[in-house]
């Protein structure tokens, strides 16, 4: 028994060991995963710190009880420039600004007394520039000890430079904004929140008055839909900016036009819109008077061309969607010329004044009358019949048969009148215009002082020579022609002699036109005429002038046409032009071509009457025309001007050499002057020289040249004399 006992109790005891040994085994294994779980969170903790000290923006450094660098992130050197070995052990109190140390110390002293810290100071960086930096400084605790220091740094010297110049900024804002010349506003909710003194200064408001202004409180009525729907627009943001002009009632019940600026922004936490405001009031007023000048006549007041064909243009734009009738009026004074001319141009302008008042009375509010320039009128009378019209017409003519007072003067004038139909006459301006301005002429043609209407008669005329005419009798009722000058040269001492006088047509919008194009419809309409007696006084009265001024005398040489020469009083003419102009005979020289000498005896008696007179008289272009050789000896002439077209090939083509010999030699043995027109190089002077021709005029000295041109070379010559 005590044997199977002792063999039980030693198994209990066996039993008991393996069960004490299982725990203990199991604790080991608990032990030590908790111990491995542990170390796995200590390492992953360390990593942590590792990762937010290394990788740390700022800069993070750990100091010792005295202020030494213990160790320091890799952000460091991007402030101080240094690397850790370079600081590692070494007082921080050499990196601070002298005037920050004593702030340094006293926030580190703090720190490593319990309290952490935070404070801005300056620093030196590795190369002694200086750099804000701001401050947080940890204590470190070791078992309950405070062993060191972490400070935290960050560089503010960019931030505290951006905040310095964003200060600077606002204050050069505010300053540019209270002293600026154009008004500053911020609108929210409708109503104004800020003004700045200039918008006050505009409005005539005090700042207190205009804030919470609503905009209906200043804006004209008929101005607000428009400004209330540009403001919508911006604070929906379907515009990003806004430029509007509008009118507002200032305190003093002006009115004047702004012209504004704005932009949509936040104020105070909500949407506003901020601008600018101009006041435009003179610049309006100034457009309103330039548009008026530049639609109005100056003279008169009345519409000019240019608004006339606005509303023709306008009107017949209208008739595309509905059928229109209108009538244009072409309106002429007769005989305003010799008006303007005998009484003077101020008793002229008032002239017009009163025809323009007289034919504002002659017509309804809805019609328009122009001056179309000069003492020409057009009158648009929309939606008029034919009738209408003719009774307009006739109400004119009326109106103006009676005589005008001016200045102690009575004066009688009367209108010639032509009217064209629209559409019938016409489907733009220019024809319709046109039209109404031949219908004029017409009316003219038949005795002046009545009113005709355009007929397509009229363009069975020749058309072009027509319109020549019409033109031509404007540009002299305008004066639009000149005399140009072509020097003459005596060759043997290359000085002015004289000069010949050639008319040019001045044409308003085509400029100079050539009198090839114009003197034969002269000619042929009897212009002529009053165009040779034009040139005629204007180039006497030149050469007078030029003596008054003390230039040695030279003779004029002046065309004379056919039409003119023929005229029986050619003589008494001259005579008449000269005594007027006060020019002696002397220095006048007629010039008349072959052509006109194959009446013989009337060219004889007319010259013989032009010699009486004491002019001298010269055959132009001799050896184009037909004149008998047999003749020329009897025609009282002094001069033969040689035809440039065979001075022009005289040094290279034998028979127009030949032809130029003859003609001088003749001159010489008739005992007549010679003068060569048409030289154009050295070879033509030495060539005529030979010849003893000493007189020539041509390109190689001057082309014809204006007035003043030629007073310069004239001048020019008198001085080397």
């Amino acid at each position: 028994l005590l044997s199977i006992i002792d063999e039980i109790s030693f198994g209990i005891l066996d039993v008991f060991l393996i069960f004490l040994l299982c725990i203990v085994v199991v604790f080991c294994i608990i032990t030590s995963k908790r111990f491995s779980k542990q170390k796995k969170q200590l390492l992953l903790n360390e990593q942590y710190y590792r990762s937010l000290f290394e990788q740390n923006p700022d800069v993070v450094i750990t100091f010792d009880l005295n202020g030494m660098f213990i160790s320091a992130n890799k952000a460091v050197s991007s402030i101080f420039g240094y690397s850790l070995d370079d600081l590692i052990n070494k007082p921080f109190i050499p990196l601070i600004v002298p005037n920050d140390l004593e702030k340094a110390l006293l926030q580190f002293n703090t720190t490593i007394n319990g309290e952490s810290s935070n404070y801005e100071c300056s620093v030196y960086d590795k190369n002694g520039k200086q750099r804000k930096i701001n401050v947080t400084n940890i204590p470190i605790y070791l078992n309950k000890k405070i062993t060191g220091v972490y400070s935290i740094i960050k560089d503010i010297t960019e931030h505290n430079s951006a905040q310095l110049n964003l200060v600077e900024a606002e204050a050069k804002y505010r300053s540019l904004v209270e002293n600026s010349q154009v008004g500053v506003y911020i609108l929210q909710e409708g109503k104004i929140v800020y003004v700045n003194p200039r918008l006050c200064e505009m409005t005539g408001y005090t700042y207190e008055e205009v804030i919470g202004f609503n905009l209906t409180n200043l804006i004209l009525p008929e101005d607000l839909p428009t400004v209330h729907k540009n403001v919508q627009k911006l604070f929906t943001n379907e515009m990003i900016s806004m430029t509007d002009q509008f009118r507002i009632v200032c305190k003093d019940k002006r009115i004047v036009s702004l012209e504004v600026f704005g932009s949509k922004i936040e104020y105070e936490g909500k949407d506003a819109i901020i601008g600018t405001i101009i006041d435009i009031t003179d610049r309006k007023n100034t457009e309103l008077m330039i548009k008026h000048m530049a639609y109005h006549d100056q003279l008169t007041d009345l519409p000019n061309r240019y608004l006339l064909k606005e509303k023709v243009d306008e009107l017949i734009r209208e008739s595309s969607e509905y059928p229109n009738v209108f009538s244009l009026l072409f309106l002429d004074l007769d005989r305003f010329k010799i008006v303007n001319d005998t009484m003077g141009h101020e008793i002229g302008d008032k002239l017009l004044v009163e025809v323009s008042s007289r034919l504002r009375n002659c017509l309804d509010e809805k019609d328009i009358i122009s001056r179309y320039g000069g003492d020409e009128f057009t009158i648009l009378l929309p939606q008029s019949t034919v009738e209408r019209a003719r009774e307009v017409a006739k109400g004119i003519l009326t109106s103006l048969s009676n005589p005008l007072q001016l200045n102690y003067h009575e004066v009688f004038v009367t209108p010639s009148i032509g009217i064209s139909m629209f559409p019938e006459h016409g489907l733009t301006y220019d024809m319709l215009i046109k039209h109404a301005d031949l219908a004029m002429y017409f009316a003219k043609s038949l005795g002046k002082n009545n009113y005709q209407f355009y007929t397509n008669d009229l363009i069975d005329q020749s058309q072009h020579e027509l319109d020549l005419e019409i033109k031509l009798r404007k540009a002299l009722e305008r004066n639009e022609f000149i005399l140009y000058y072509q020097p003459q040269i005596n060759l043997l001492t290359n000085q002015i002699i004289g000069a010949e006088a050639l008319i040019r047509w001045m044409h308003p919008t085509k400029g100079i036109i050539s009198p090839a194009e114009f003197i034969p419809v002269a000619e042929e309409t009897g212009l002529i005429i009053q165009l040779g007696e034009w040139a005629l006084r204007t180039a006497c009265y030149q050469n007078k002038k030029w003596q008054d001024k003390g230039l040695p005398p030279i003779t004029i040489a002046v065309n004379i046409s056919a039409k003119q020469f023929f005229q029986s009083n050619l003589a008494e003419i001259v005579e008449k032009i000269l005594f007027e102009t006060g020019l002696e005979a002397r220095y006048l020289e007629l010039e008349i071509t072959e052509s006109m000498t194959m009446d013989v005896e009337q060219a004889i008696t007319t010259l013989v009457d032009l010699k009486k007179i004491g002019v001298k008289v010269s055959m132009d272009d001799f050896g184009t025309g037909y004149s008998s050789l047999n003749y020329l000896k009897k025609f009282p002439i002094d001069k033969l001007k040689v035809d440039q077209s065979f001075i022009r090939d005289s040094t290279t083509d034998p028979n127009d050499e030949t032809i130029v010999k003859t003609i001088i030699a003749m001159a010489h043995n008739l005992k007549l002057q010679v003068i060569a027109e048409g030289v154009e190089t050295k070879e033509h002077v030495y060539f005529l020289l030979e010849q003893k021709c000493t007189e020539a005029q041509g390109y190689f000295f001057s082309k014809p040249v204006s007035t003043e041109e030629f007073e310069k070379l004239y001048i020019i010559e008198e001085t080397r004399r």
